[in-house]
């Protein structure tokens, strides 16, 4: 299989495209600044390519699956607002399915659904590509990971639709390996879940959704 991961030059997406390389597949990491390429190559990247907006009709030709990185910005450095990310993430989406992407894995909004506060208005912002995903043709998966930590990942998770705390927390490393393995676990096929370290190994917490 083919991957192309929006959103490499992230700390979730170097270890995205490390596991990728790990586990067998073929993938081109799309980043912002060239000065990620060498980076990316040492990672396992198969292919690197520099993000502009007029690759965008024809970035995804002759790749299997997508891993999109919400949050990242691919179209610049720094961080971006909500509104650009909202309508990045409807771009490719819709041009992935015009492109005949078949499997379509979005890391999206950080626990989506336990918004509050100042918060909860930009986590309903993000919200709406997620739906457009899952209105697609795509055989998508959404994973609203917890809080990022830097520790090492230990490959265990807990994922559910909904998770009881809201102060959940996951390393960047194992949110990575569940992005990976989703692509071809049938149980996270056309689901959205929340995920967070947990107790159960990541290929059986995903084979359980």
């Amino acid at each position: 299989m083919k991957v192309i991961v929006i959103g490499a030059h992230s700390s979730v997406g170097e270890f995205v495209v490390s596991k990728l390389m790990e586990n067998g597949y073929t993938s081109c990491a799309v980043i912002s600044d060239e000065n990620q390429m060498d980076l990316m190559k040492k990672r396992g990247a198969t292919e690197v390519v520099l993000y502009e907006e007029r690759i965008l009709p024809t970035l995804f030709n002759g790749y299997d699956a997508a891993i999109y990185l919400t949050g990242v910005n691919p179209k610049a450095k720094t961080g971006r607002t909500v509104m650009i990310d909202h309508e990045s993430v409807i771009e490719t989406v819709k041009e992935a399915e015009k492109q005949g992407v078949k499997r379509f894995v979005m890391m999206s909004a950080i626990m989506a659904n336990e918004a509050a506060g100042d918060d909860s208005r930009e986590i309903g912002a993000k919200e709406m590509p997620d739906e457009l995903l899952r209105q697609s043709n795509l055989t998508y998966t959404i994973v609203q990971p917890g809080a990022f930590t830097d520790k090492p990942g230990n490959g265990k998770i807990s994922a559910a639709e909904t998770l009881d705390s809201n102060e959940l927390e996951i390393s960047h490393e194992d949110i990575a390996e569940v992005l990976v393995m989703s692509l071809e676990t049938e149980a996270a096929f056309n689901k959205t879940f929340e995920v967070a370290e947990g107790d159960t190994v990541i290929t059986k917490a995903l084979s359980s959704l």
